[in-house]
């Protein structure tokens, strides 16, 4: 019987643990997610860290869930089979916050820009980011904007010409961010913190790709459920990798 590895972790813990090195496979559908996900997501974060828009009246040891992430290690990699959509989004948010510290100096901004580099880029010895190599990669076949994805997160920077969903969700965070900082300054780093050490996610890592899509096939997540499409998509591209095709079944040869 398969094994399972379930841990609930927090953002930070998921993302800036040094083994966390995501791939988002070529059979995966490209990046759906538009404003309306990202606008729940912010609000119920936002309700979560400041509740009735109170610093003060968080609780510290609250957790707010995120849901499920379905992975398995190929190569080095954790090979995402479900919940894409997710941790793509919390990137892109996380960037924009990244950003939009740029500027600033004092203690809380310097710990929590560390605590996000961690999270985004591969990190030495000492803790030190490598801002040339993220913790995650897109080799979604059919997404021609994916490469404008590991650009946003590399340099933090997007152009008003760019239609991508990458890029208006990530510019819709940074003008959540920059309405959020003017509205409450005092706050302002209190926000991400609590979203990197008190938002909670399940990573499930399972120990084949069987396993991880017989999982797939039955979760029905929050943020996108899936669709038969979907299942039977990444059933097809198992088959077809097992006989040396994996090029053909992506492009649509037989």
């Amino acid at each position: 019987m398969s094994k399972l590895n379930i841990d609930q972790k927090t953002v930070l813990a998921l993302f800036s643990a040094k083994d966390a090195l995501f791939l988002i496979p070529d059979y995966q559908r490209p990046y759906a997610w538009g404003e309306q996900e990202c606008q729940t997501l912010w609000d119920d974060i936002f309700s979560f860290a400041l509740p009735d828009n109170n610093c003060n009246a968080f609780d510290s040891s609250s957790e707010y869930f995120l849901g499920p992430i379905v992975t398995f290690q190929s190569q080095g990699q954790k090979e995402i089979i479900d919940g894409q959509q997710r941790l793509t989004t919390l990137l892109l948010l996380l960037r924009a916050f990244y950003a939009c510290f740029g500027n600033m100096n004092d203690d809380a901004a310097k710990a929590t820009r560390k605590s996000i580099e961690s999270c985004i880029w591969k990190t030495n010895e000492f803790d030190a980011a490598d801002k040339d190599s993220l913790k995650i990669e897109s080799e979604v076949a059919t997404d021609n904007d994916r490469e404008e994805f590991m650009a946003i997160l590399k340099t933090g920077e997007v152009s008003d010409k760019s239609k991508s969903r990458y890029a208006h969700n990530y510019r819709f965070f940074l003008k959540q961010i920059a309405k959020f900082k003017d509205e409450f300054p005092m706050y302002y780093s209190y926000l991400p913190i609590r979203i990197m050490k008190n938002c909670i996610l399940l990573p499930i890592e399972a120990e084949s790709q069987d396993t991880a899509l017989r999982i797939f096939s039955t979760l029905n997540d929050r943020g996108m459920p899936l669709s038969d499409s979907d299942i039977f998509k990444a059933q097809f591209y198992k088959f077809y990798s097992h006989q040396g095709k994996t090029n053909s079944f992506i492009s649509g040869r037989s």
